[in-house]
């Protein structure tokens, strides 16, 4: 009897005496999320990266001459955020202005100027729309894909421009016609949501 009470004094004591030590691994991991925690490191990248401008003057076959400036708004991003291996990559896409001139005769019938606030009541952005429907977002996400004259000879006494806005790193995009008749009034019509 009494071996087994000495034995189990020194169980009793080998067990009490363990200390729980953490094994290396484990103390690494704690470290390493730790850190995670409290370090940040972001990355910016902006697209365009510099400021962007173009020009295009076309004289069309109906006798319309239409000149477009696009040009990036330097103020005015769309940001998106991506977190990889604990670093914030952040892309910040510009948005674009761009000036309509149409003149016919050598008058000029319609001058306008786009920004991204003027394009959002043209094309009928707004936050008031419901999440899932098809322009949800377009208001704030959107940015100027393309804008190009369309020479469509059926039109005769009217200019198109058709104008593509789209949400980056998605497949979401709005296409649009700008009508511009020979006397200066302007007609947007709505053709696509994808």
């Amino acid at each position: 009897m009494k071996h087994v009470l000495g034995l189990l004094l020194i169980i009793a004591i080998g067990f009490t005496s363990c200390e729980n030590k953490k094994t290396k691994q484990q103390a690494l991991s704690e470290s390493i999320e730790a850190f995670e925690k409290t370090v940040n490191f972001e990355t910016h990248v902006y697209i365009p990266e510099t400021y962007l401008e173009q020009e295009i003057d076309t004289l069309m076959s109906n006798g319309f001459r239409v000149k477009i400036k696009t040009y990036s708004d330097m103020s005015n991003t769309v940001r998106f955020s991506k977190i990889k291996d604990t670093i914030n990559h952040q892309t910040h896409y510009r948005n674009f202005k761009f000036d309509i001139s149409v003149t016919k005769d050598n008058k000029e019938i319609y001058r306008e100027t786009f920004d991204k606030q003027k394009v959002n009541e043209a094309f009928s952005y707004n936050e008031n729309l419901v999440t899932g429907s098809d322009l949800y977002n377009f208001d704030t996400l959107a940015i100027l894909k393309s804008i190009n004259v369309n020479d469509d000879p059926t039109y005769t006494n009217m200019v198109l421009i058709d104008i593509t806005y789209a949400i980056p790193e998605s497949d979401k995009y709005s296409s649009h016609i700008l009508f511009i008749d020979d006397k200066g009034k302007s007609n947007i019509v709505h053709l696509e949501v994808k």
